[in-house]
């Protein structure tokens, strides 16, 4: 069975490396970008399973890719937003825009890992899909 892909969108680099060694451990496959339009290109090109997204990145910001991603009817993954953004506001204009979970930095990585599975419990594998 191939490896579940997570897109991992972070412009700070020890968090973005660090994030792909917790999740290539864990047996994830990882694309990492850093700024909004790679996140882009890189949901186009290889399409995820699940996106971790940072909110404040380069270019479009991370609640303007979240929402790009969730208008595209072919885009079908789970979109984690993890941000030092800790006001009820951030929050609540994530989810508004339409990601499927909130996590806070610092994050746990046990928590993060659960977050993770269970979202990717709910979907198919990418690329699996059924057309109506």
């Amino acid at each position: 069975m191939e490896r579940r892909h997570i897109l991992v969108v972070e412009d700070e680099l020890p968090t973005l490396t660090l994030l792909e060694k917790i999740l290539v451990s864990a047996g994830y496959r990882v694309t990492g970008v850093r700024d909004g339009l790679g996140a882009l290109k890189a949901a186009h090109t290889d399409p995820p399973d699940l996106v971790l997204l940072d909110l404040i990145i380069p270019g479009i910001d991370g609640y303007g890719v979240c929402a790009l991603l969730k208008r595209d009817k072919t885009f079908h993954a789970p979109i984690v937003i993890l941000s030092g953004r800790t006001k009820e506001k951030d929050i609540r204009a994530a989810i508004d825009v339409g990601a499927d979970a909130f996590m806070t930095k610092p994050f746990d990585r046990l928590a993060l890992l659960a977050k993770i599975s269970e979202l990717l419990a709910a979907r198919p594998p990418s690329g699996t899909e059924e057309l109506p």
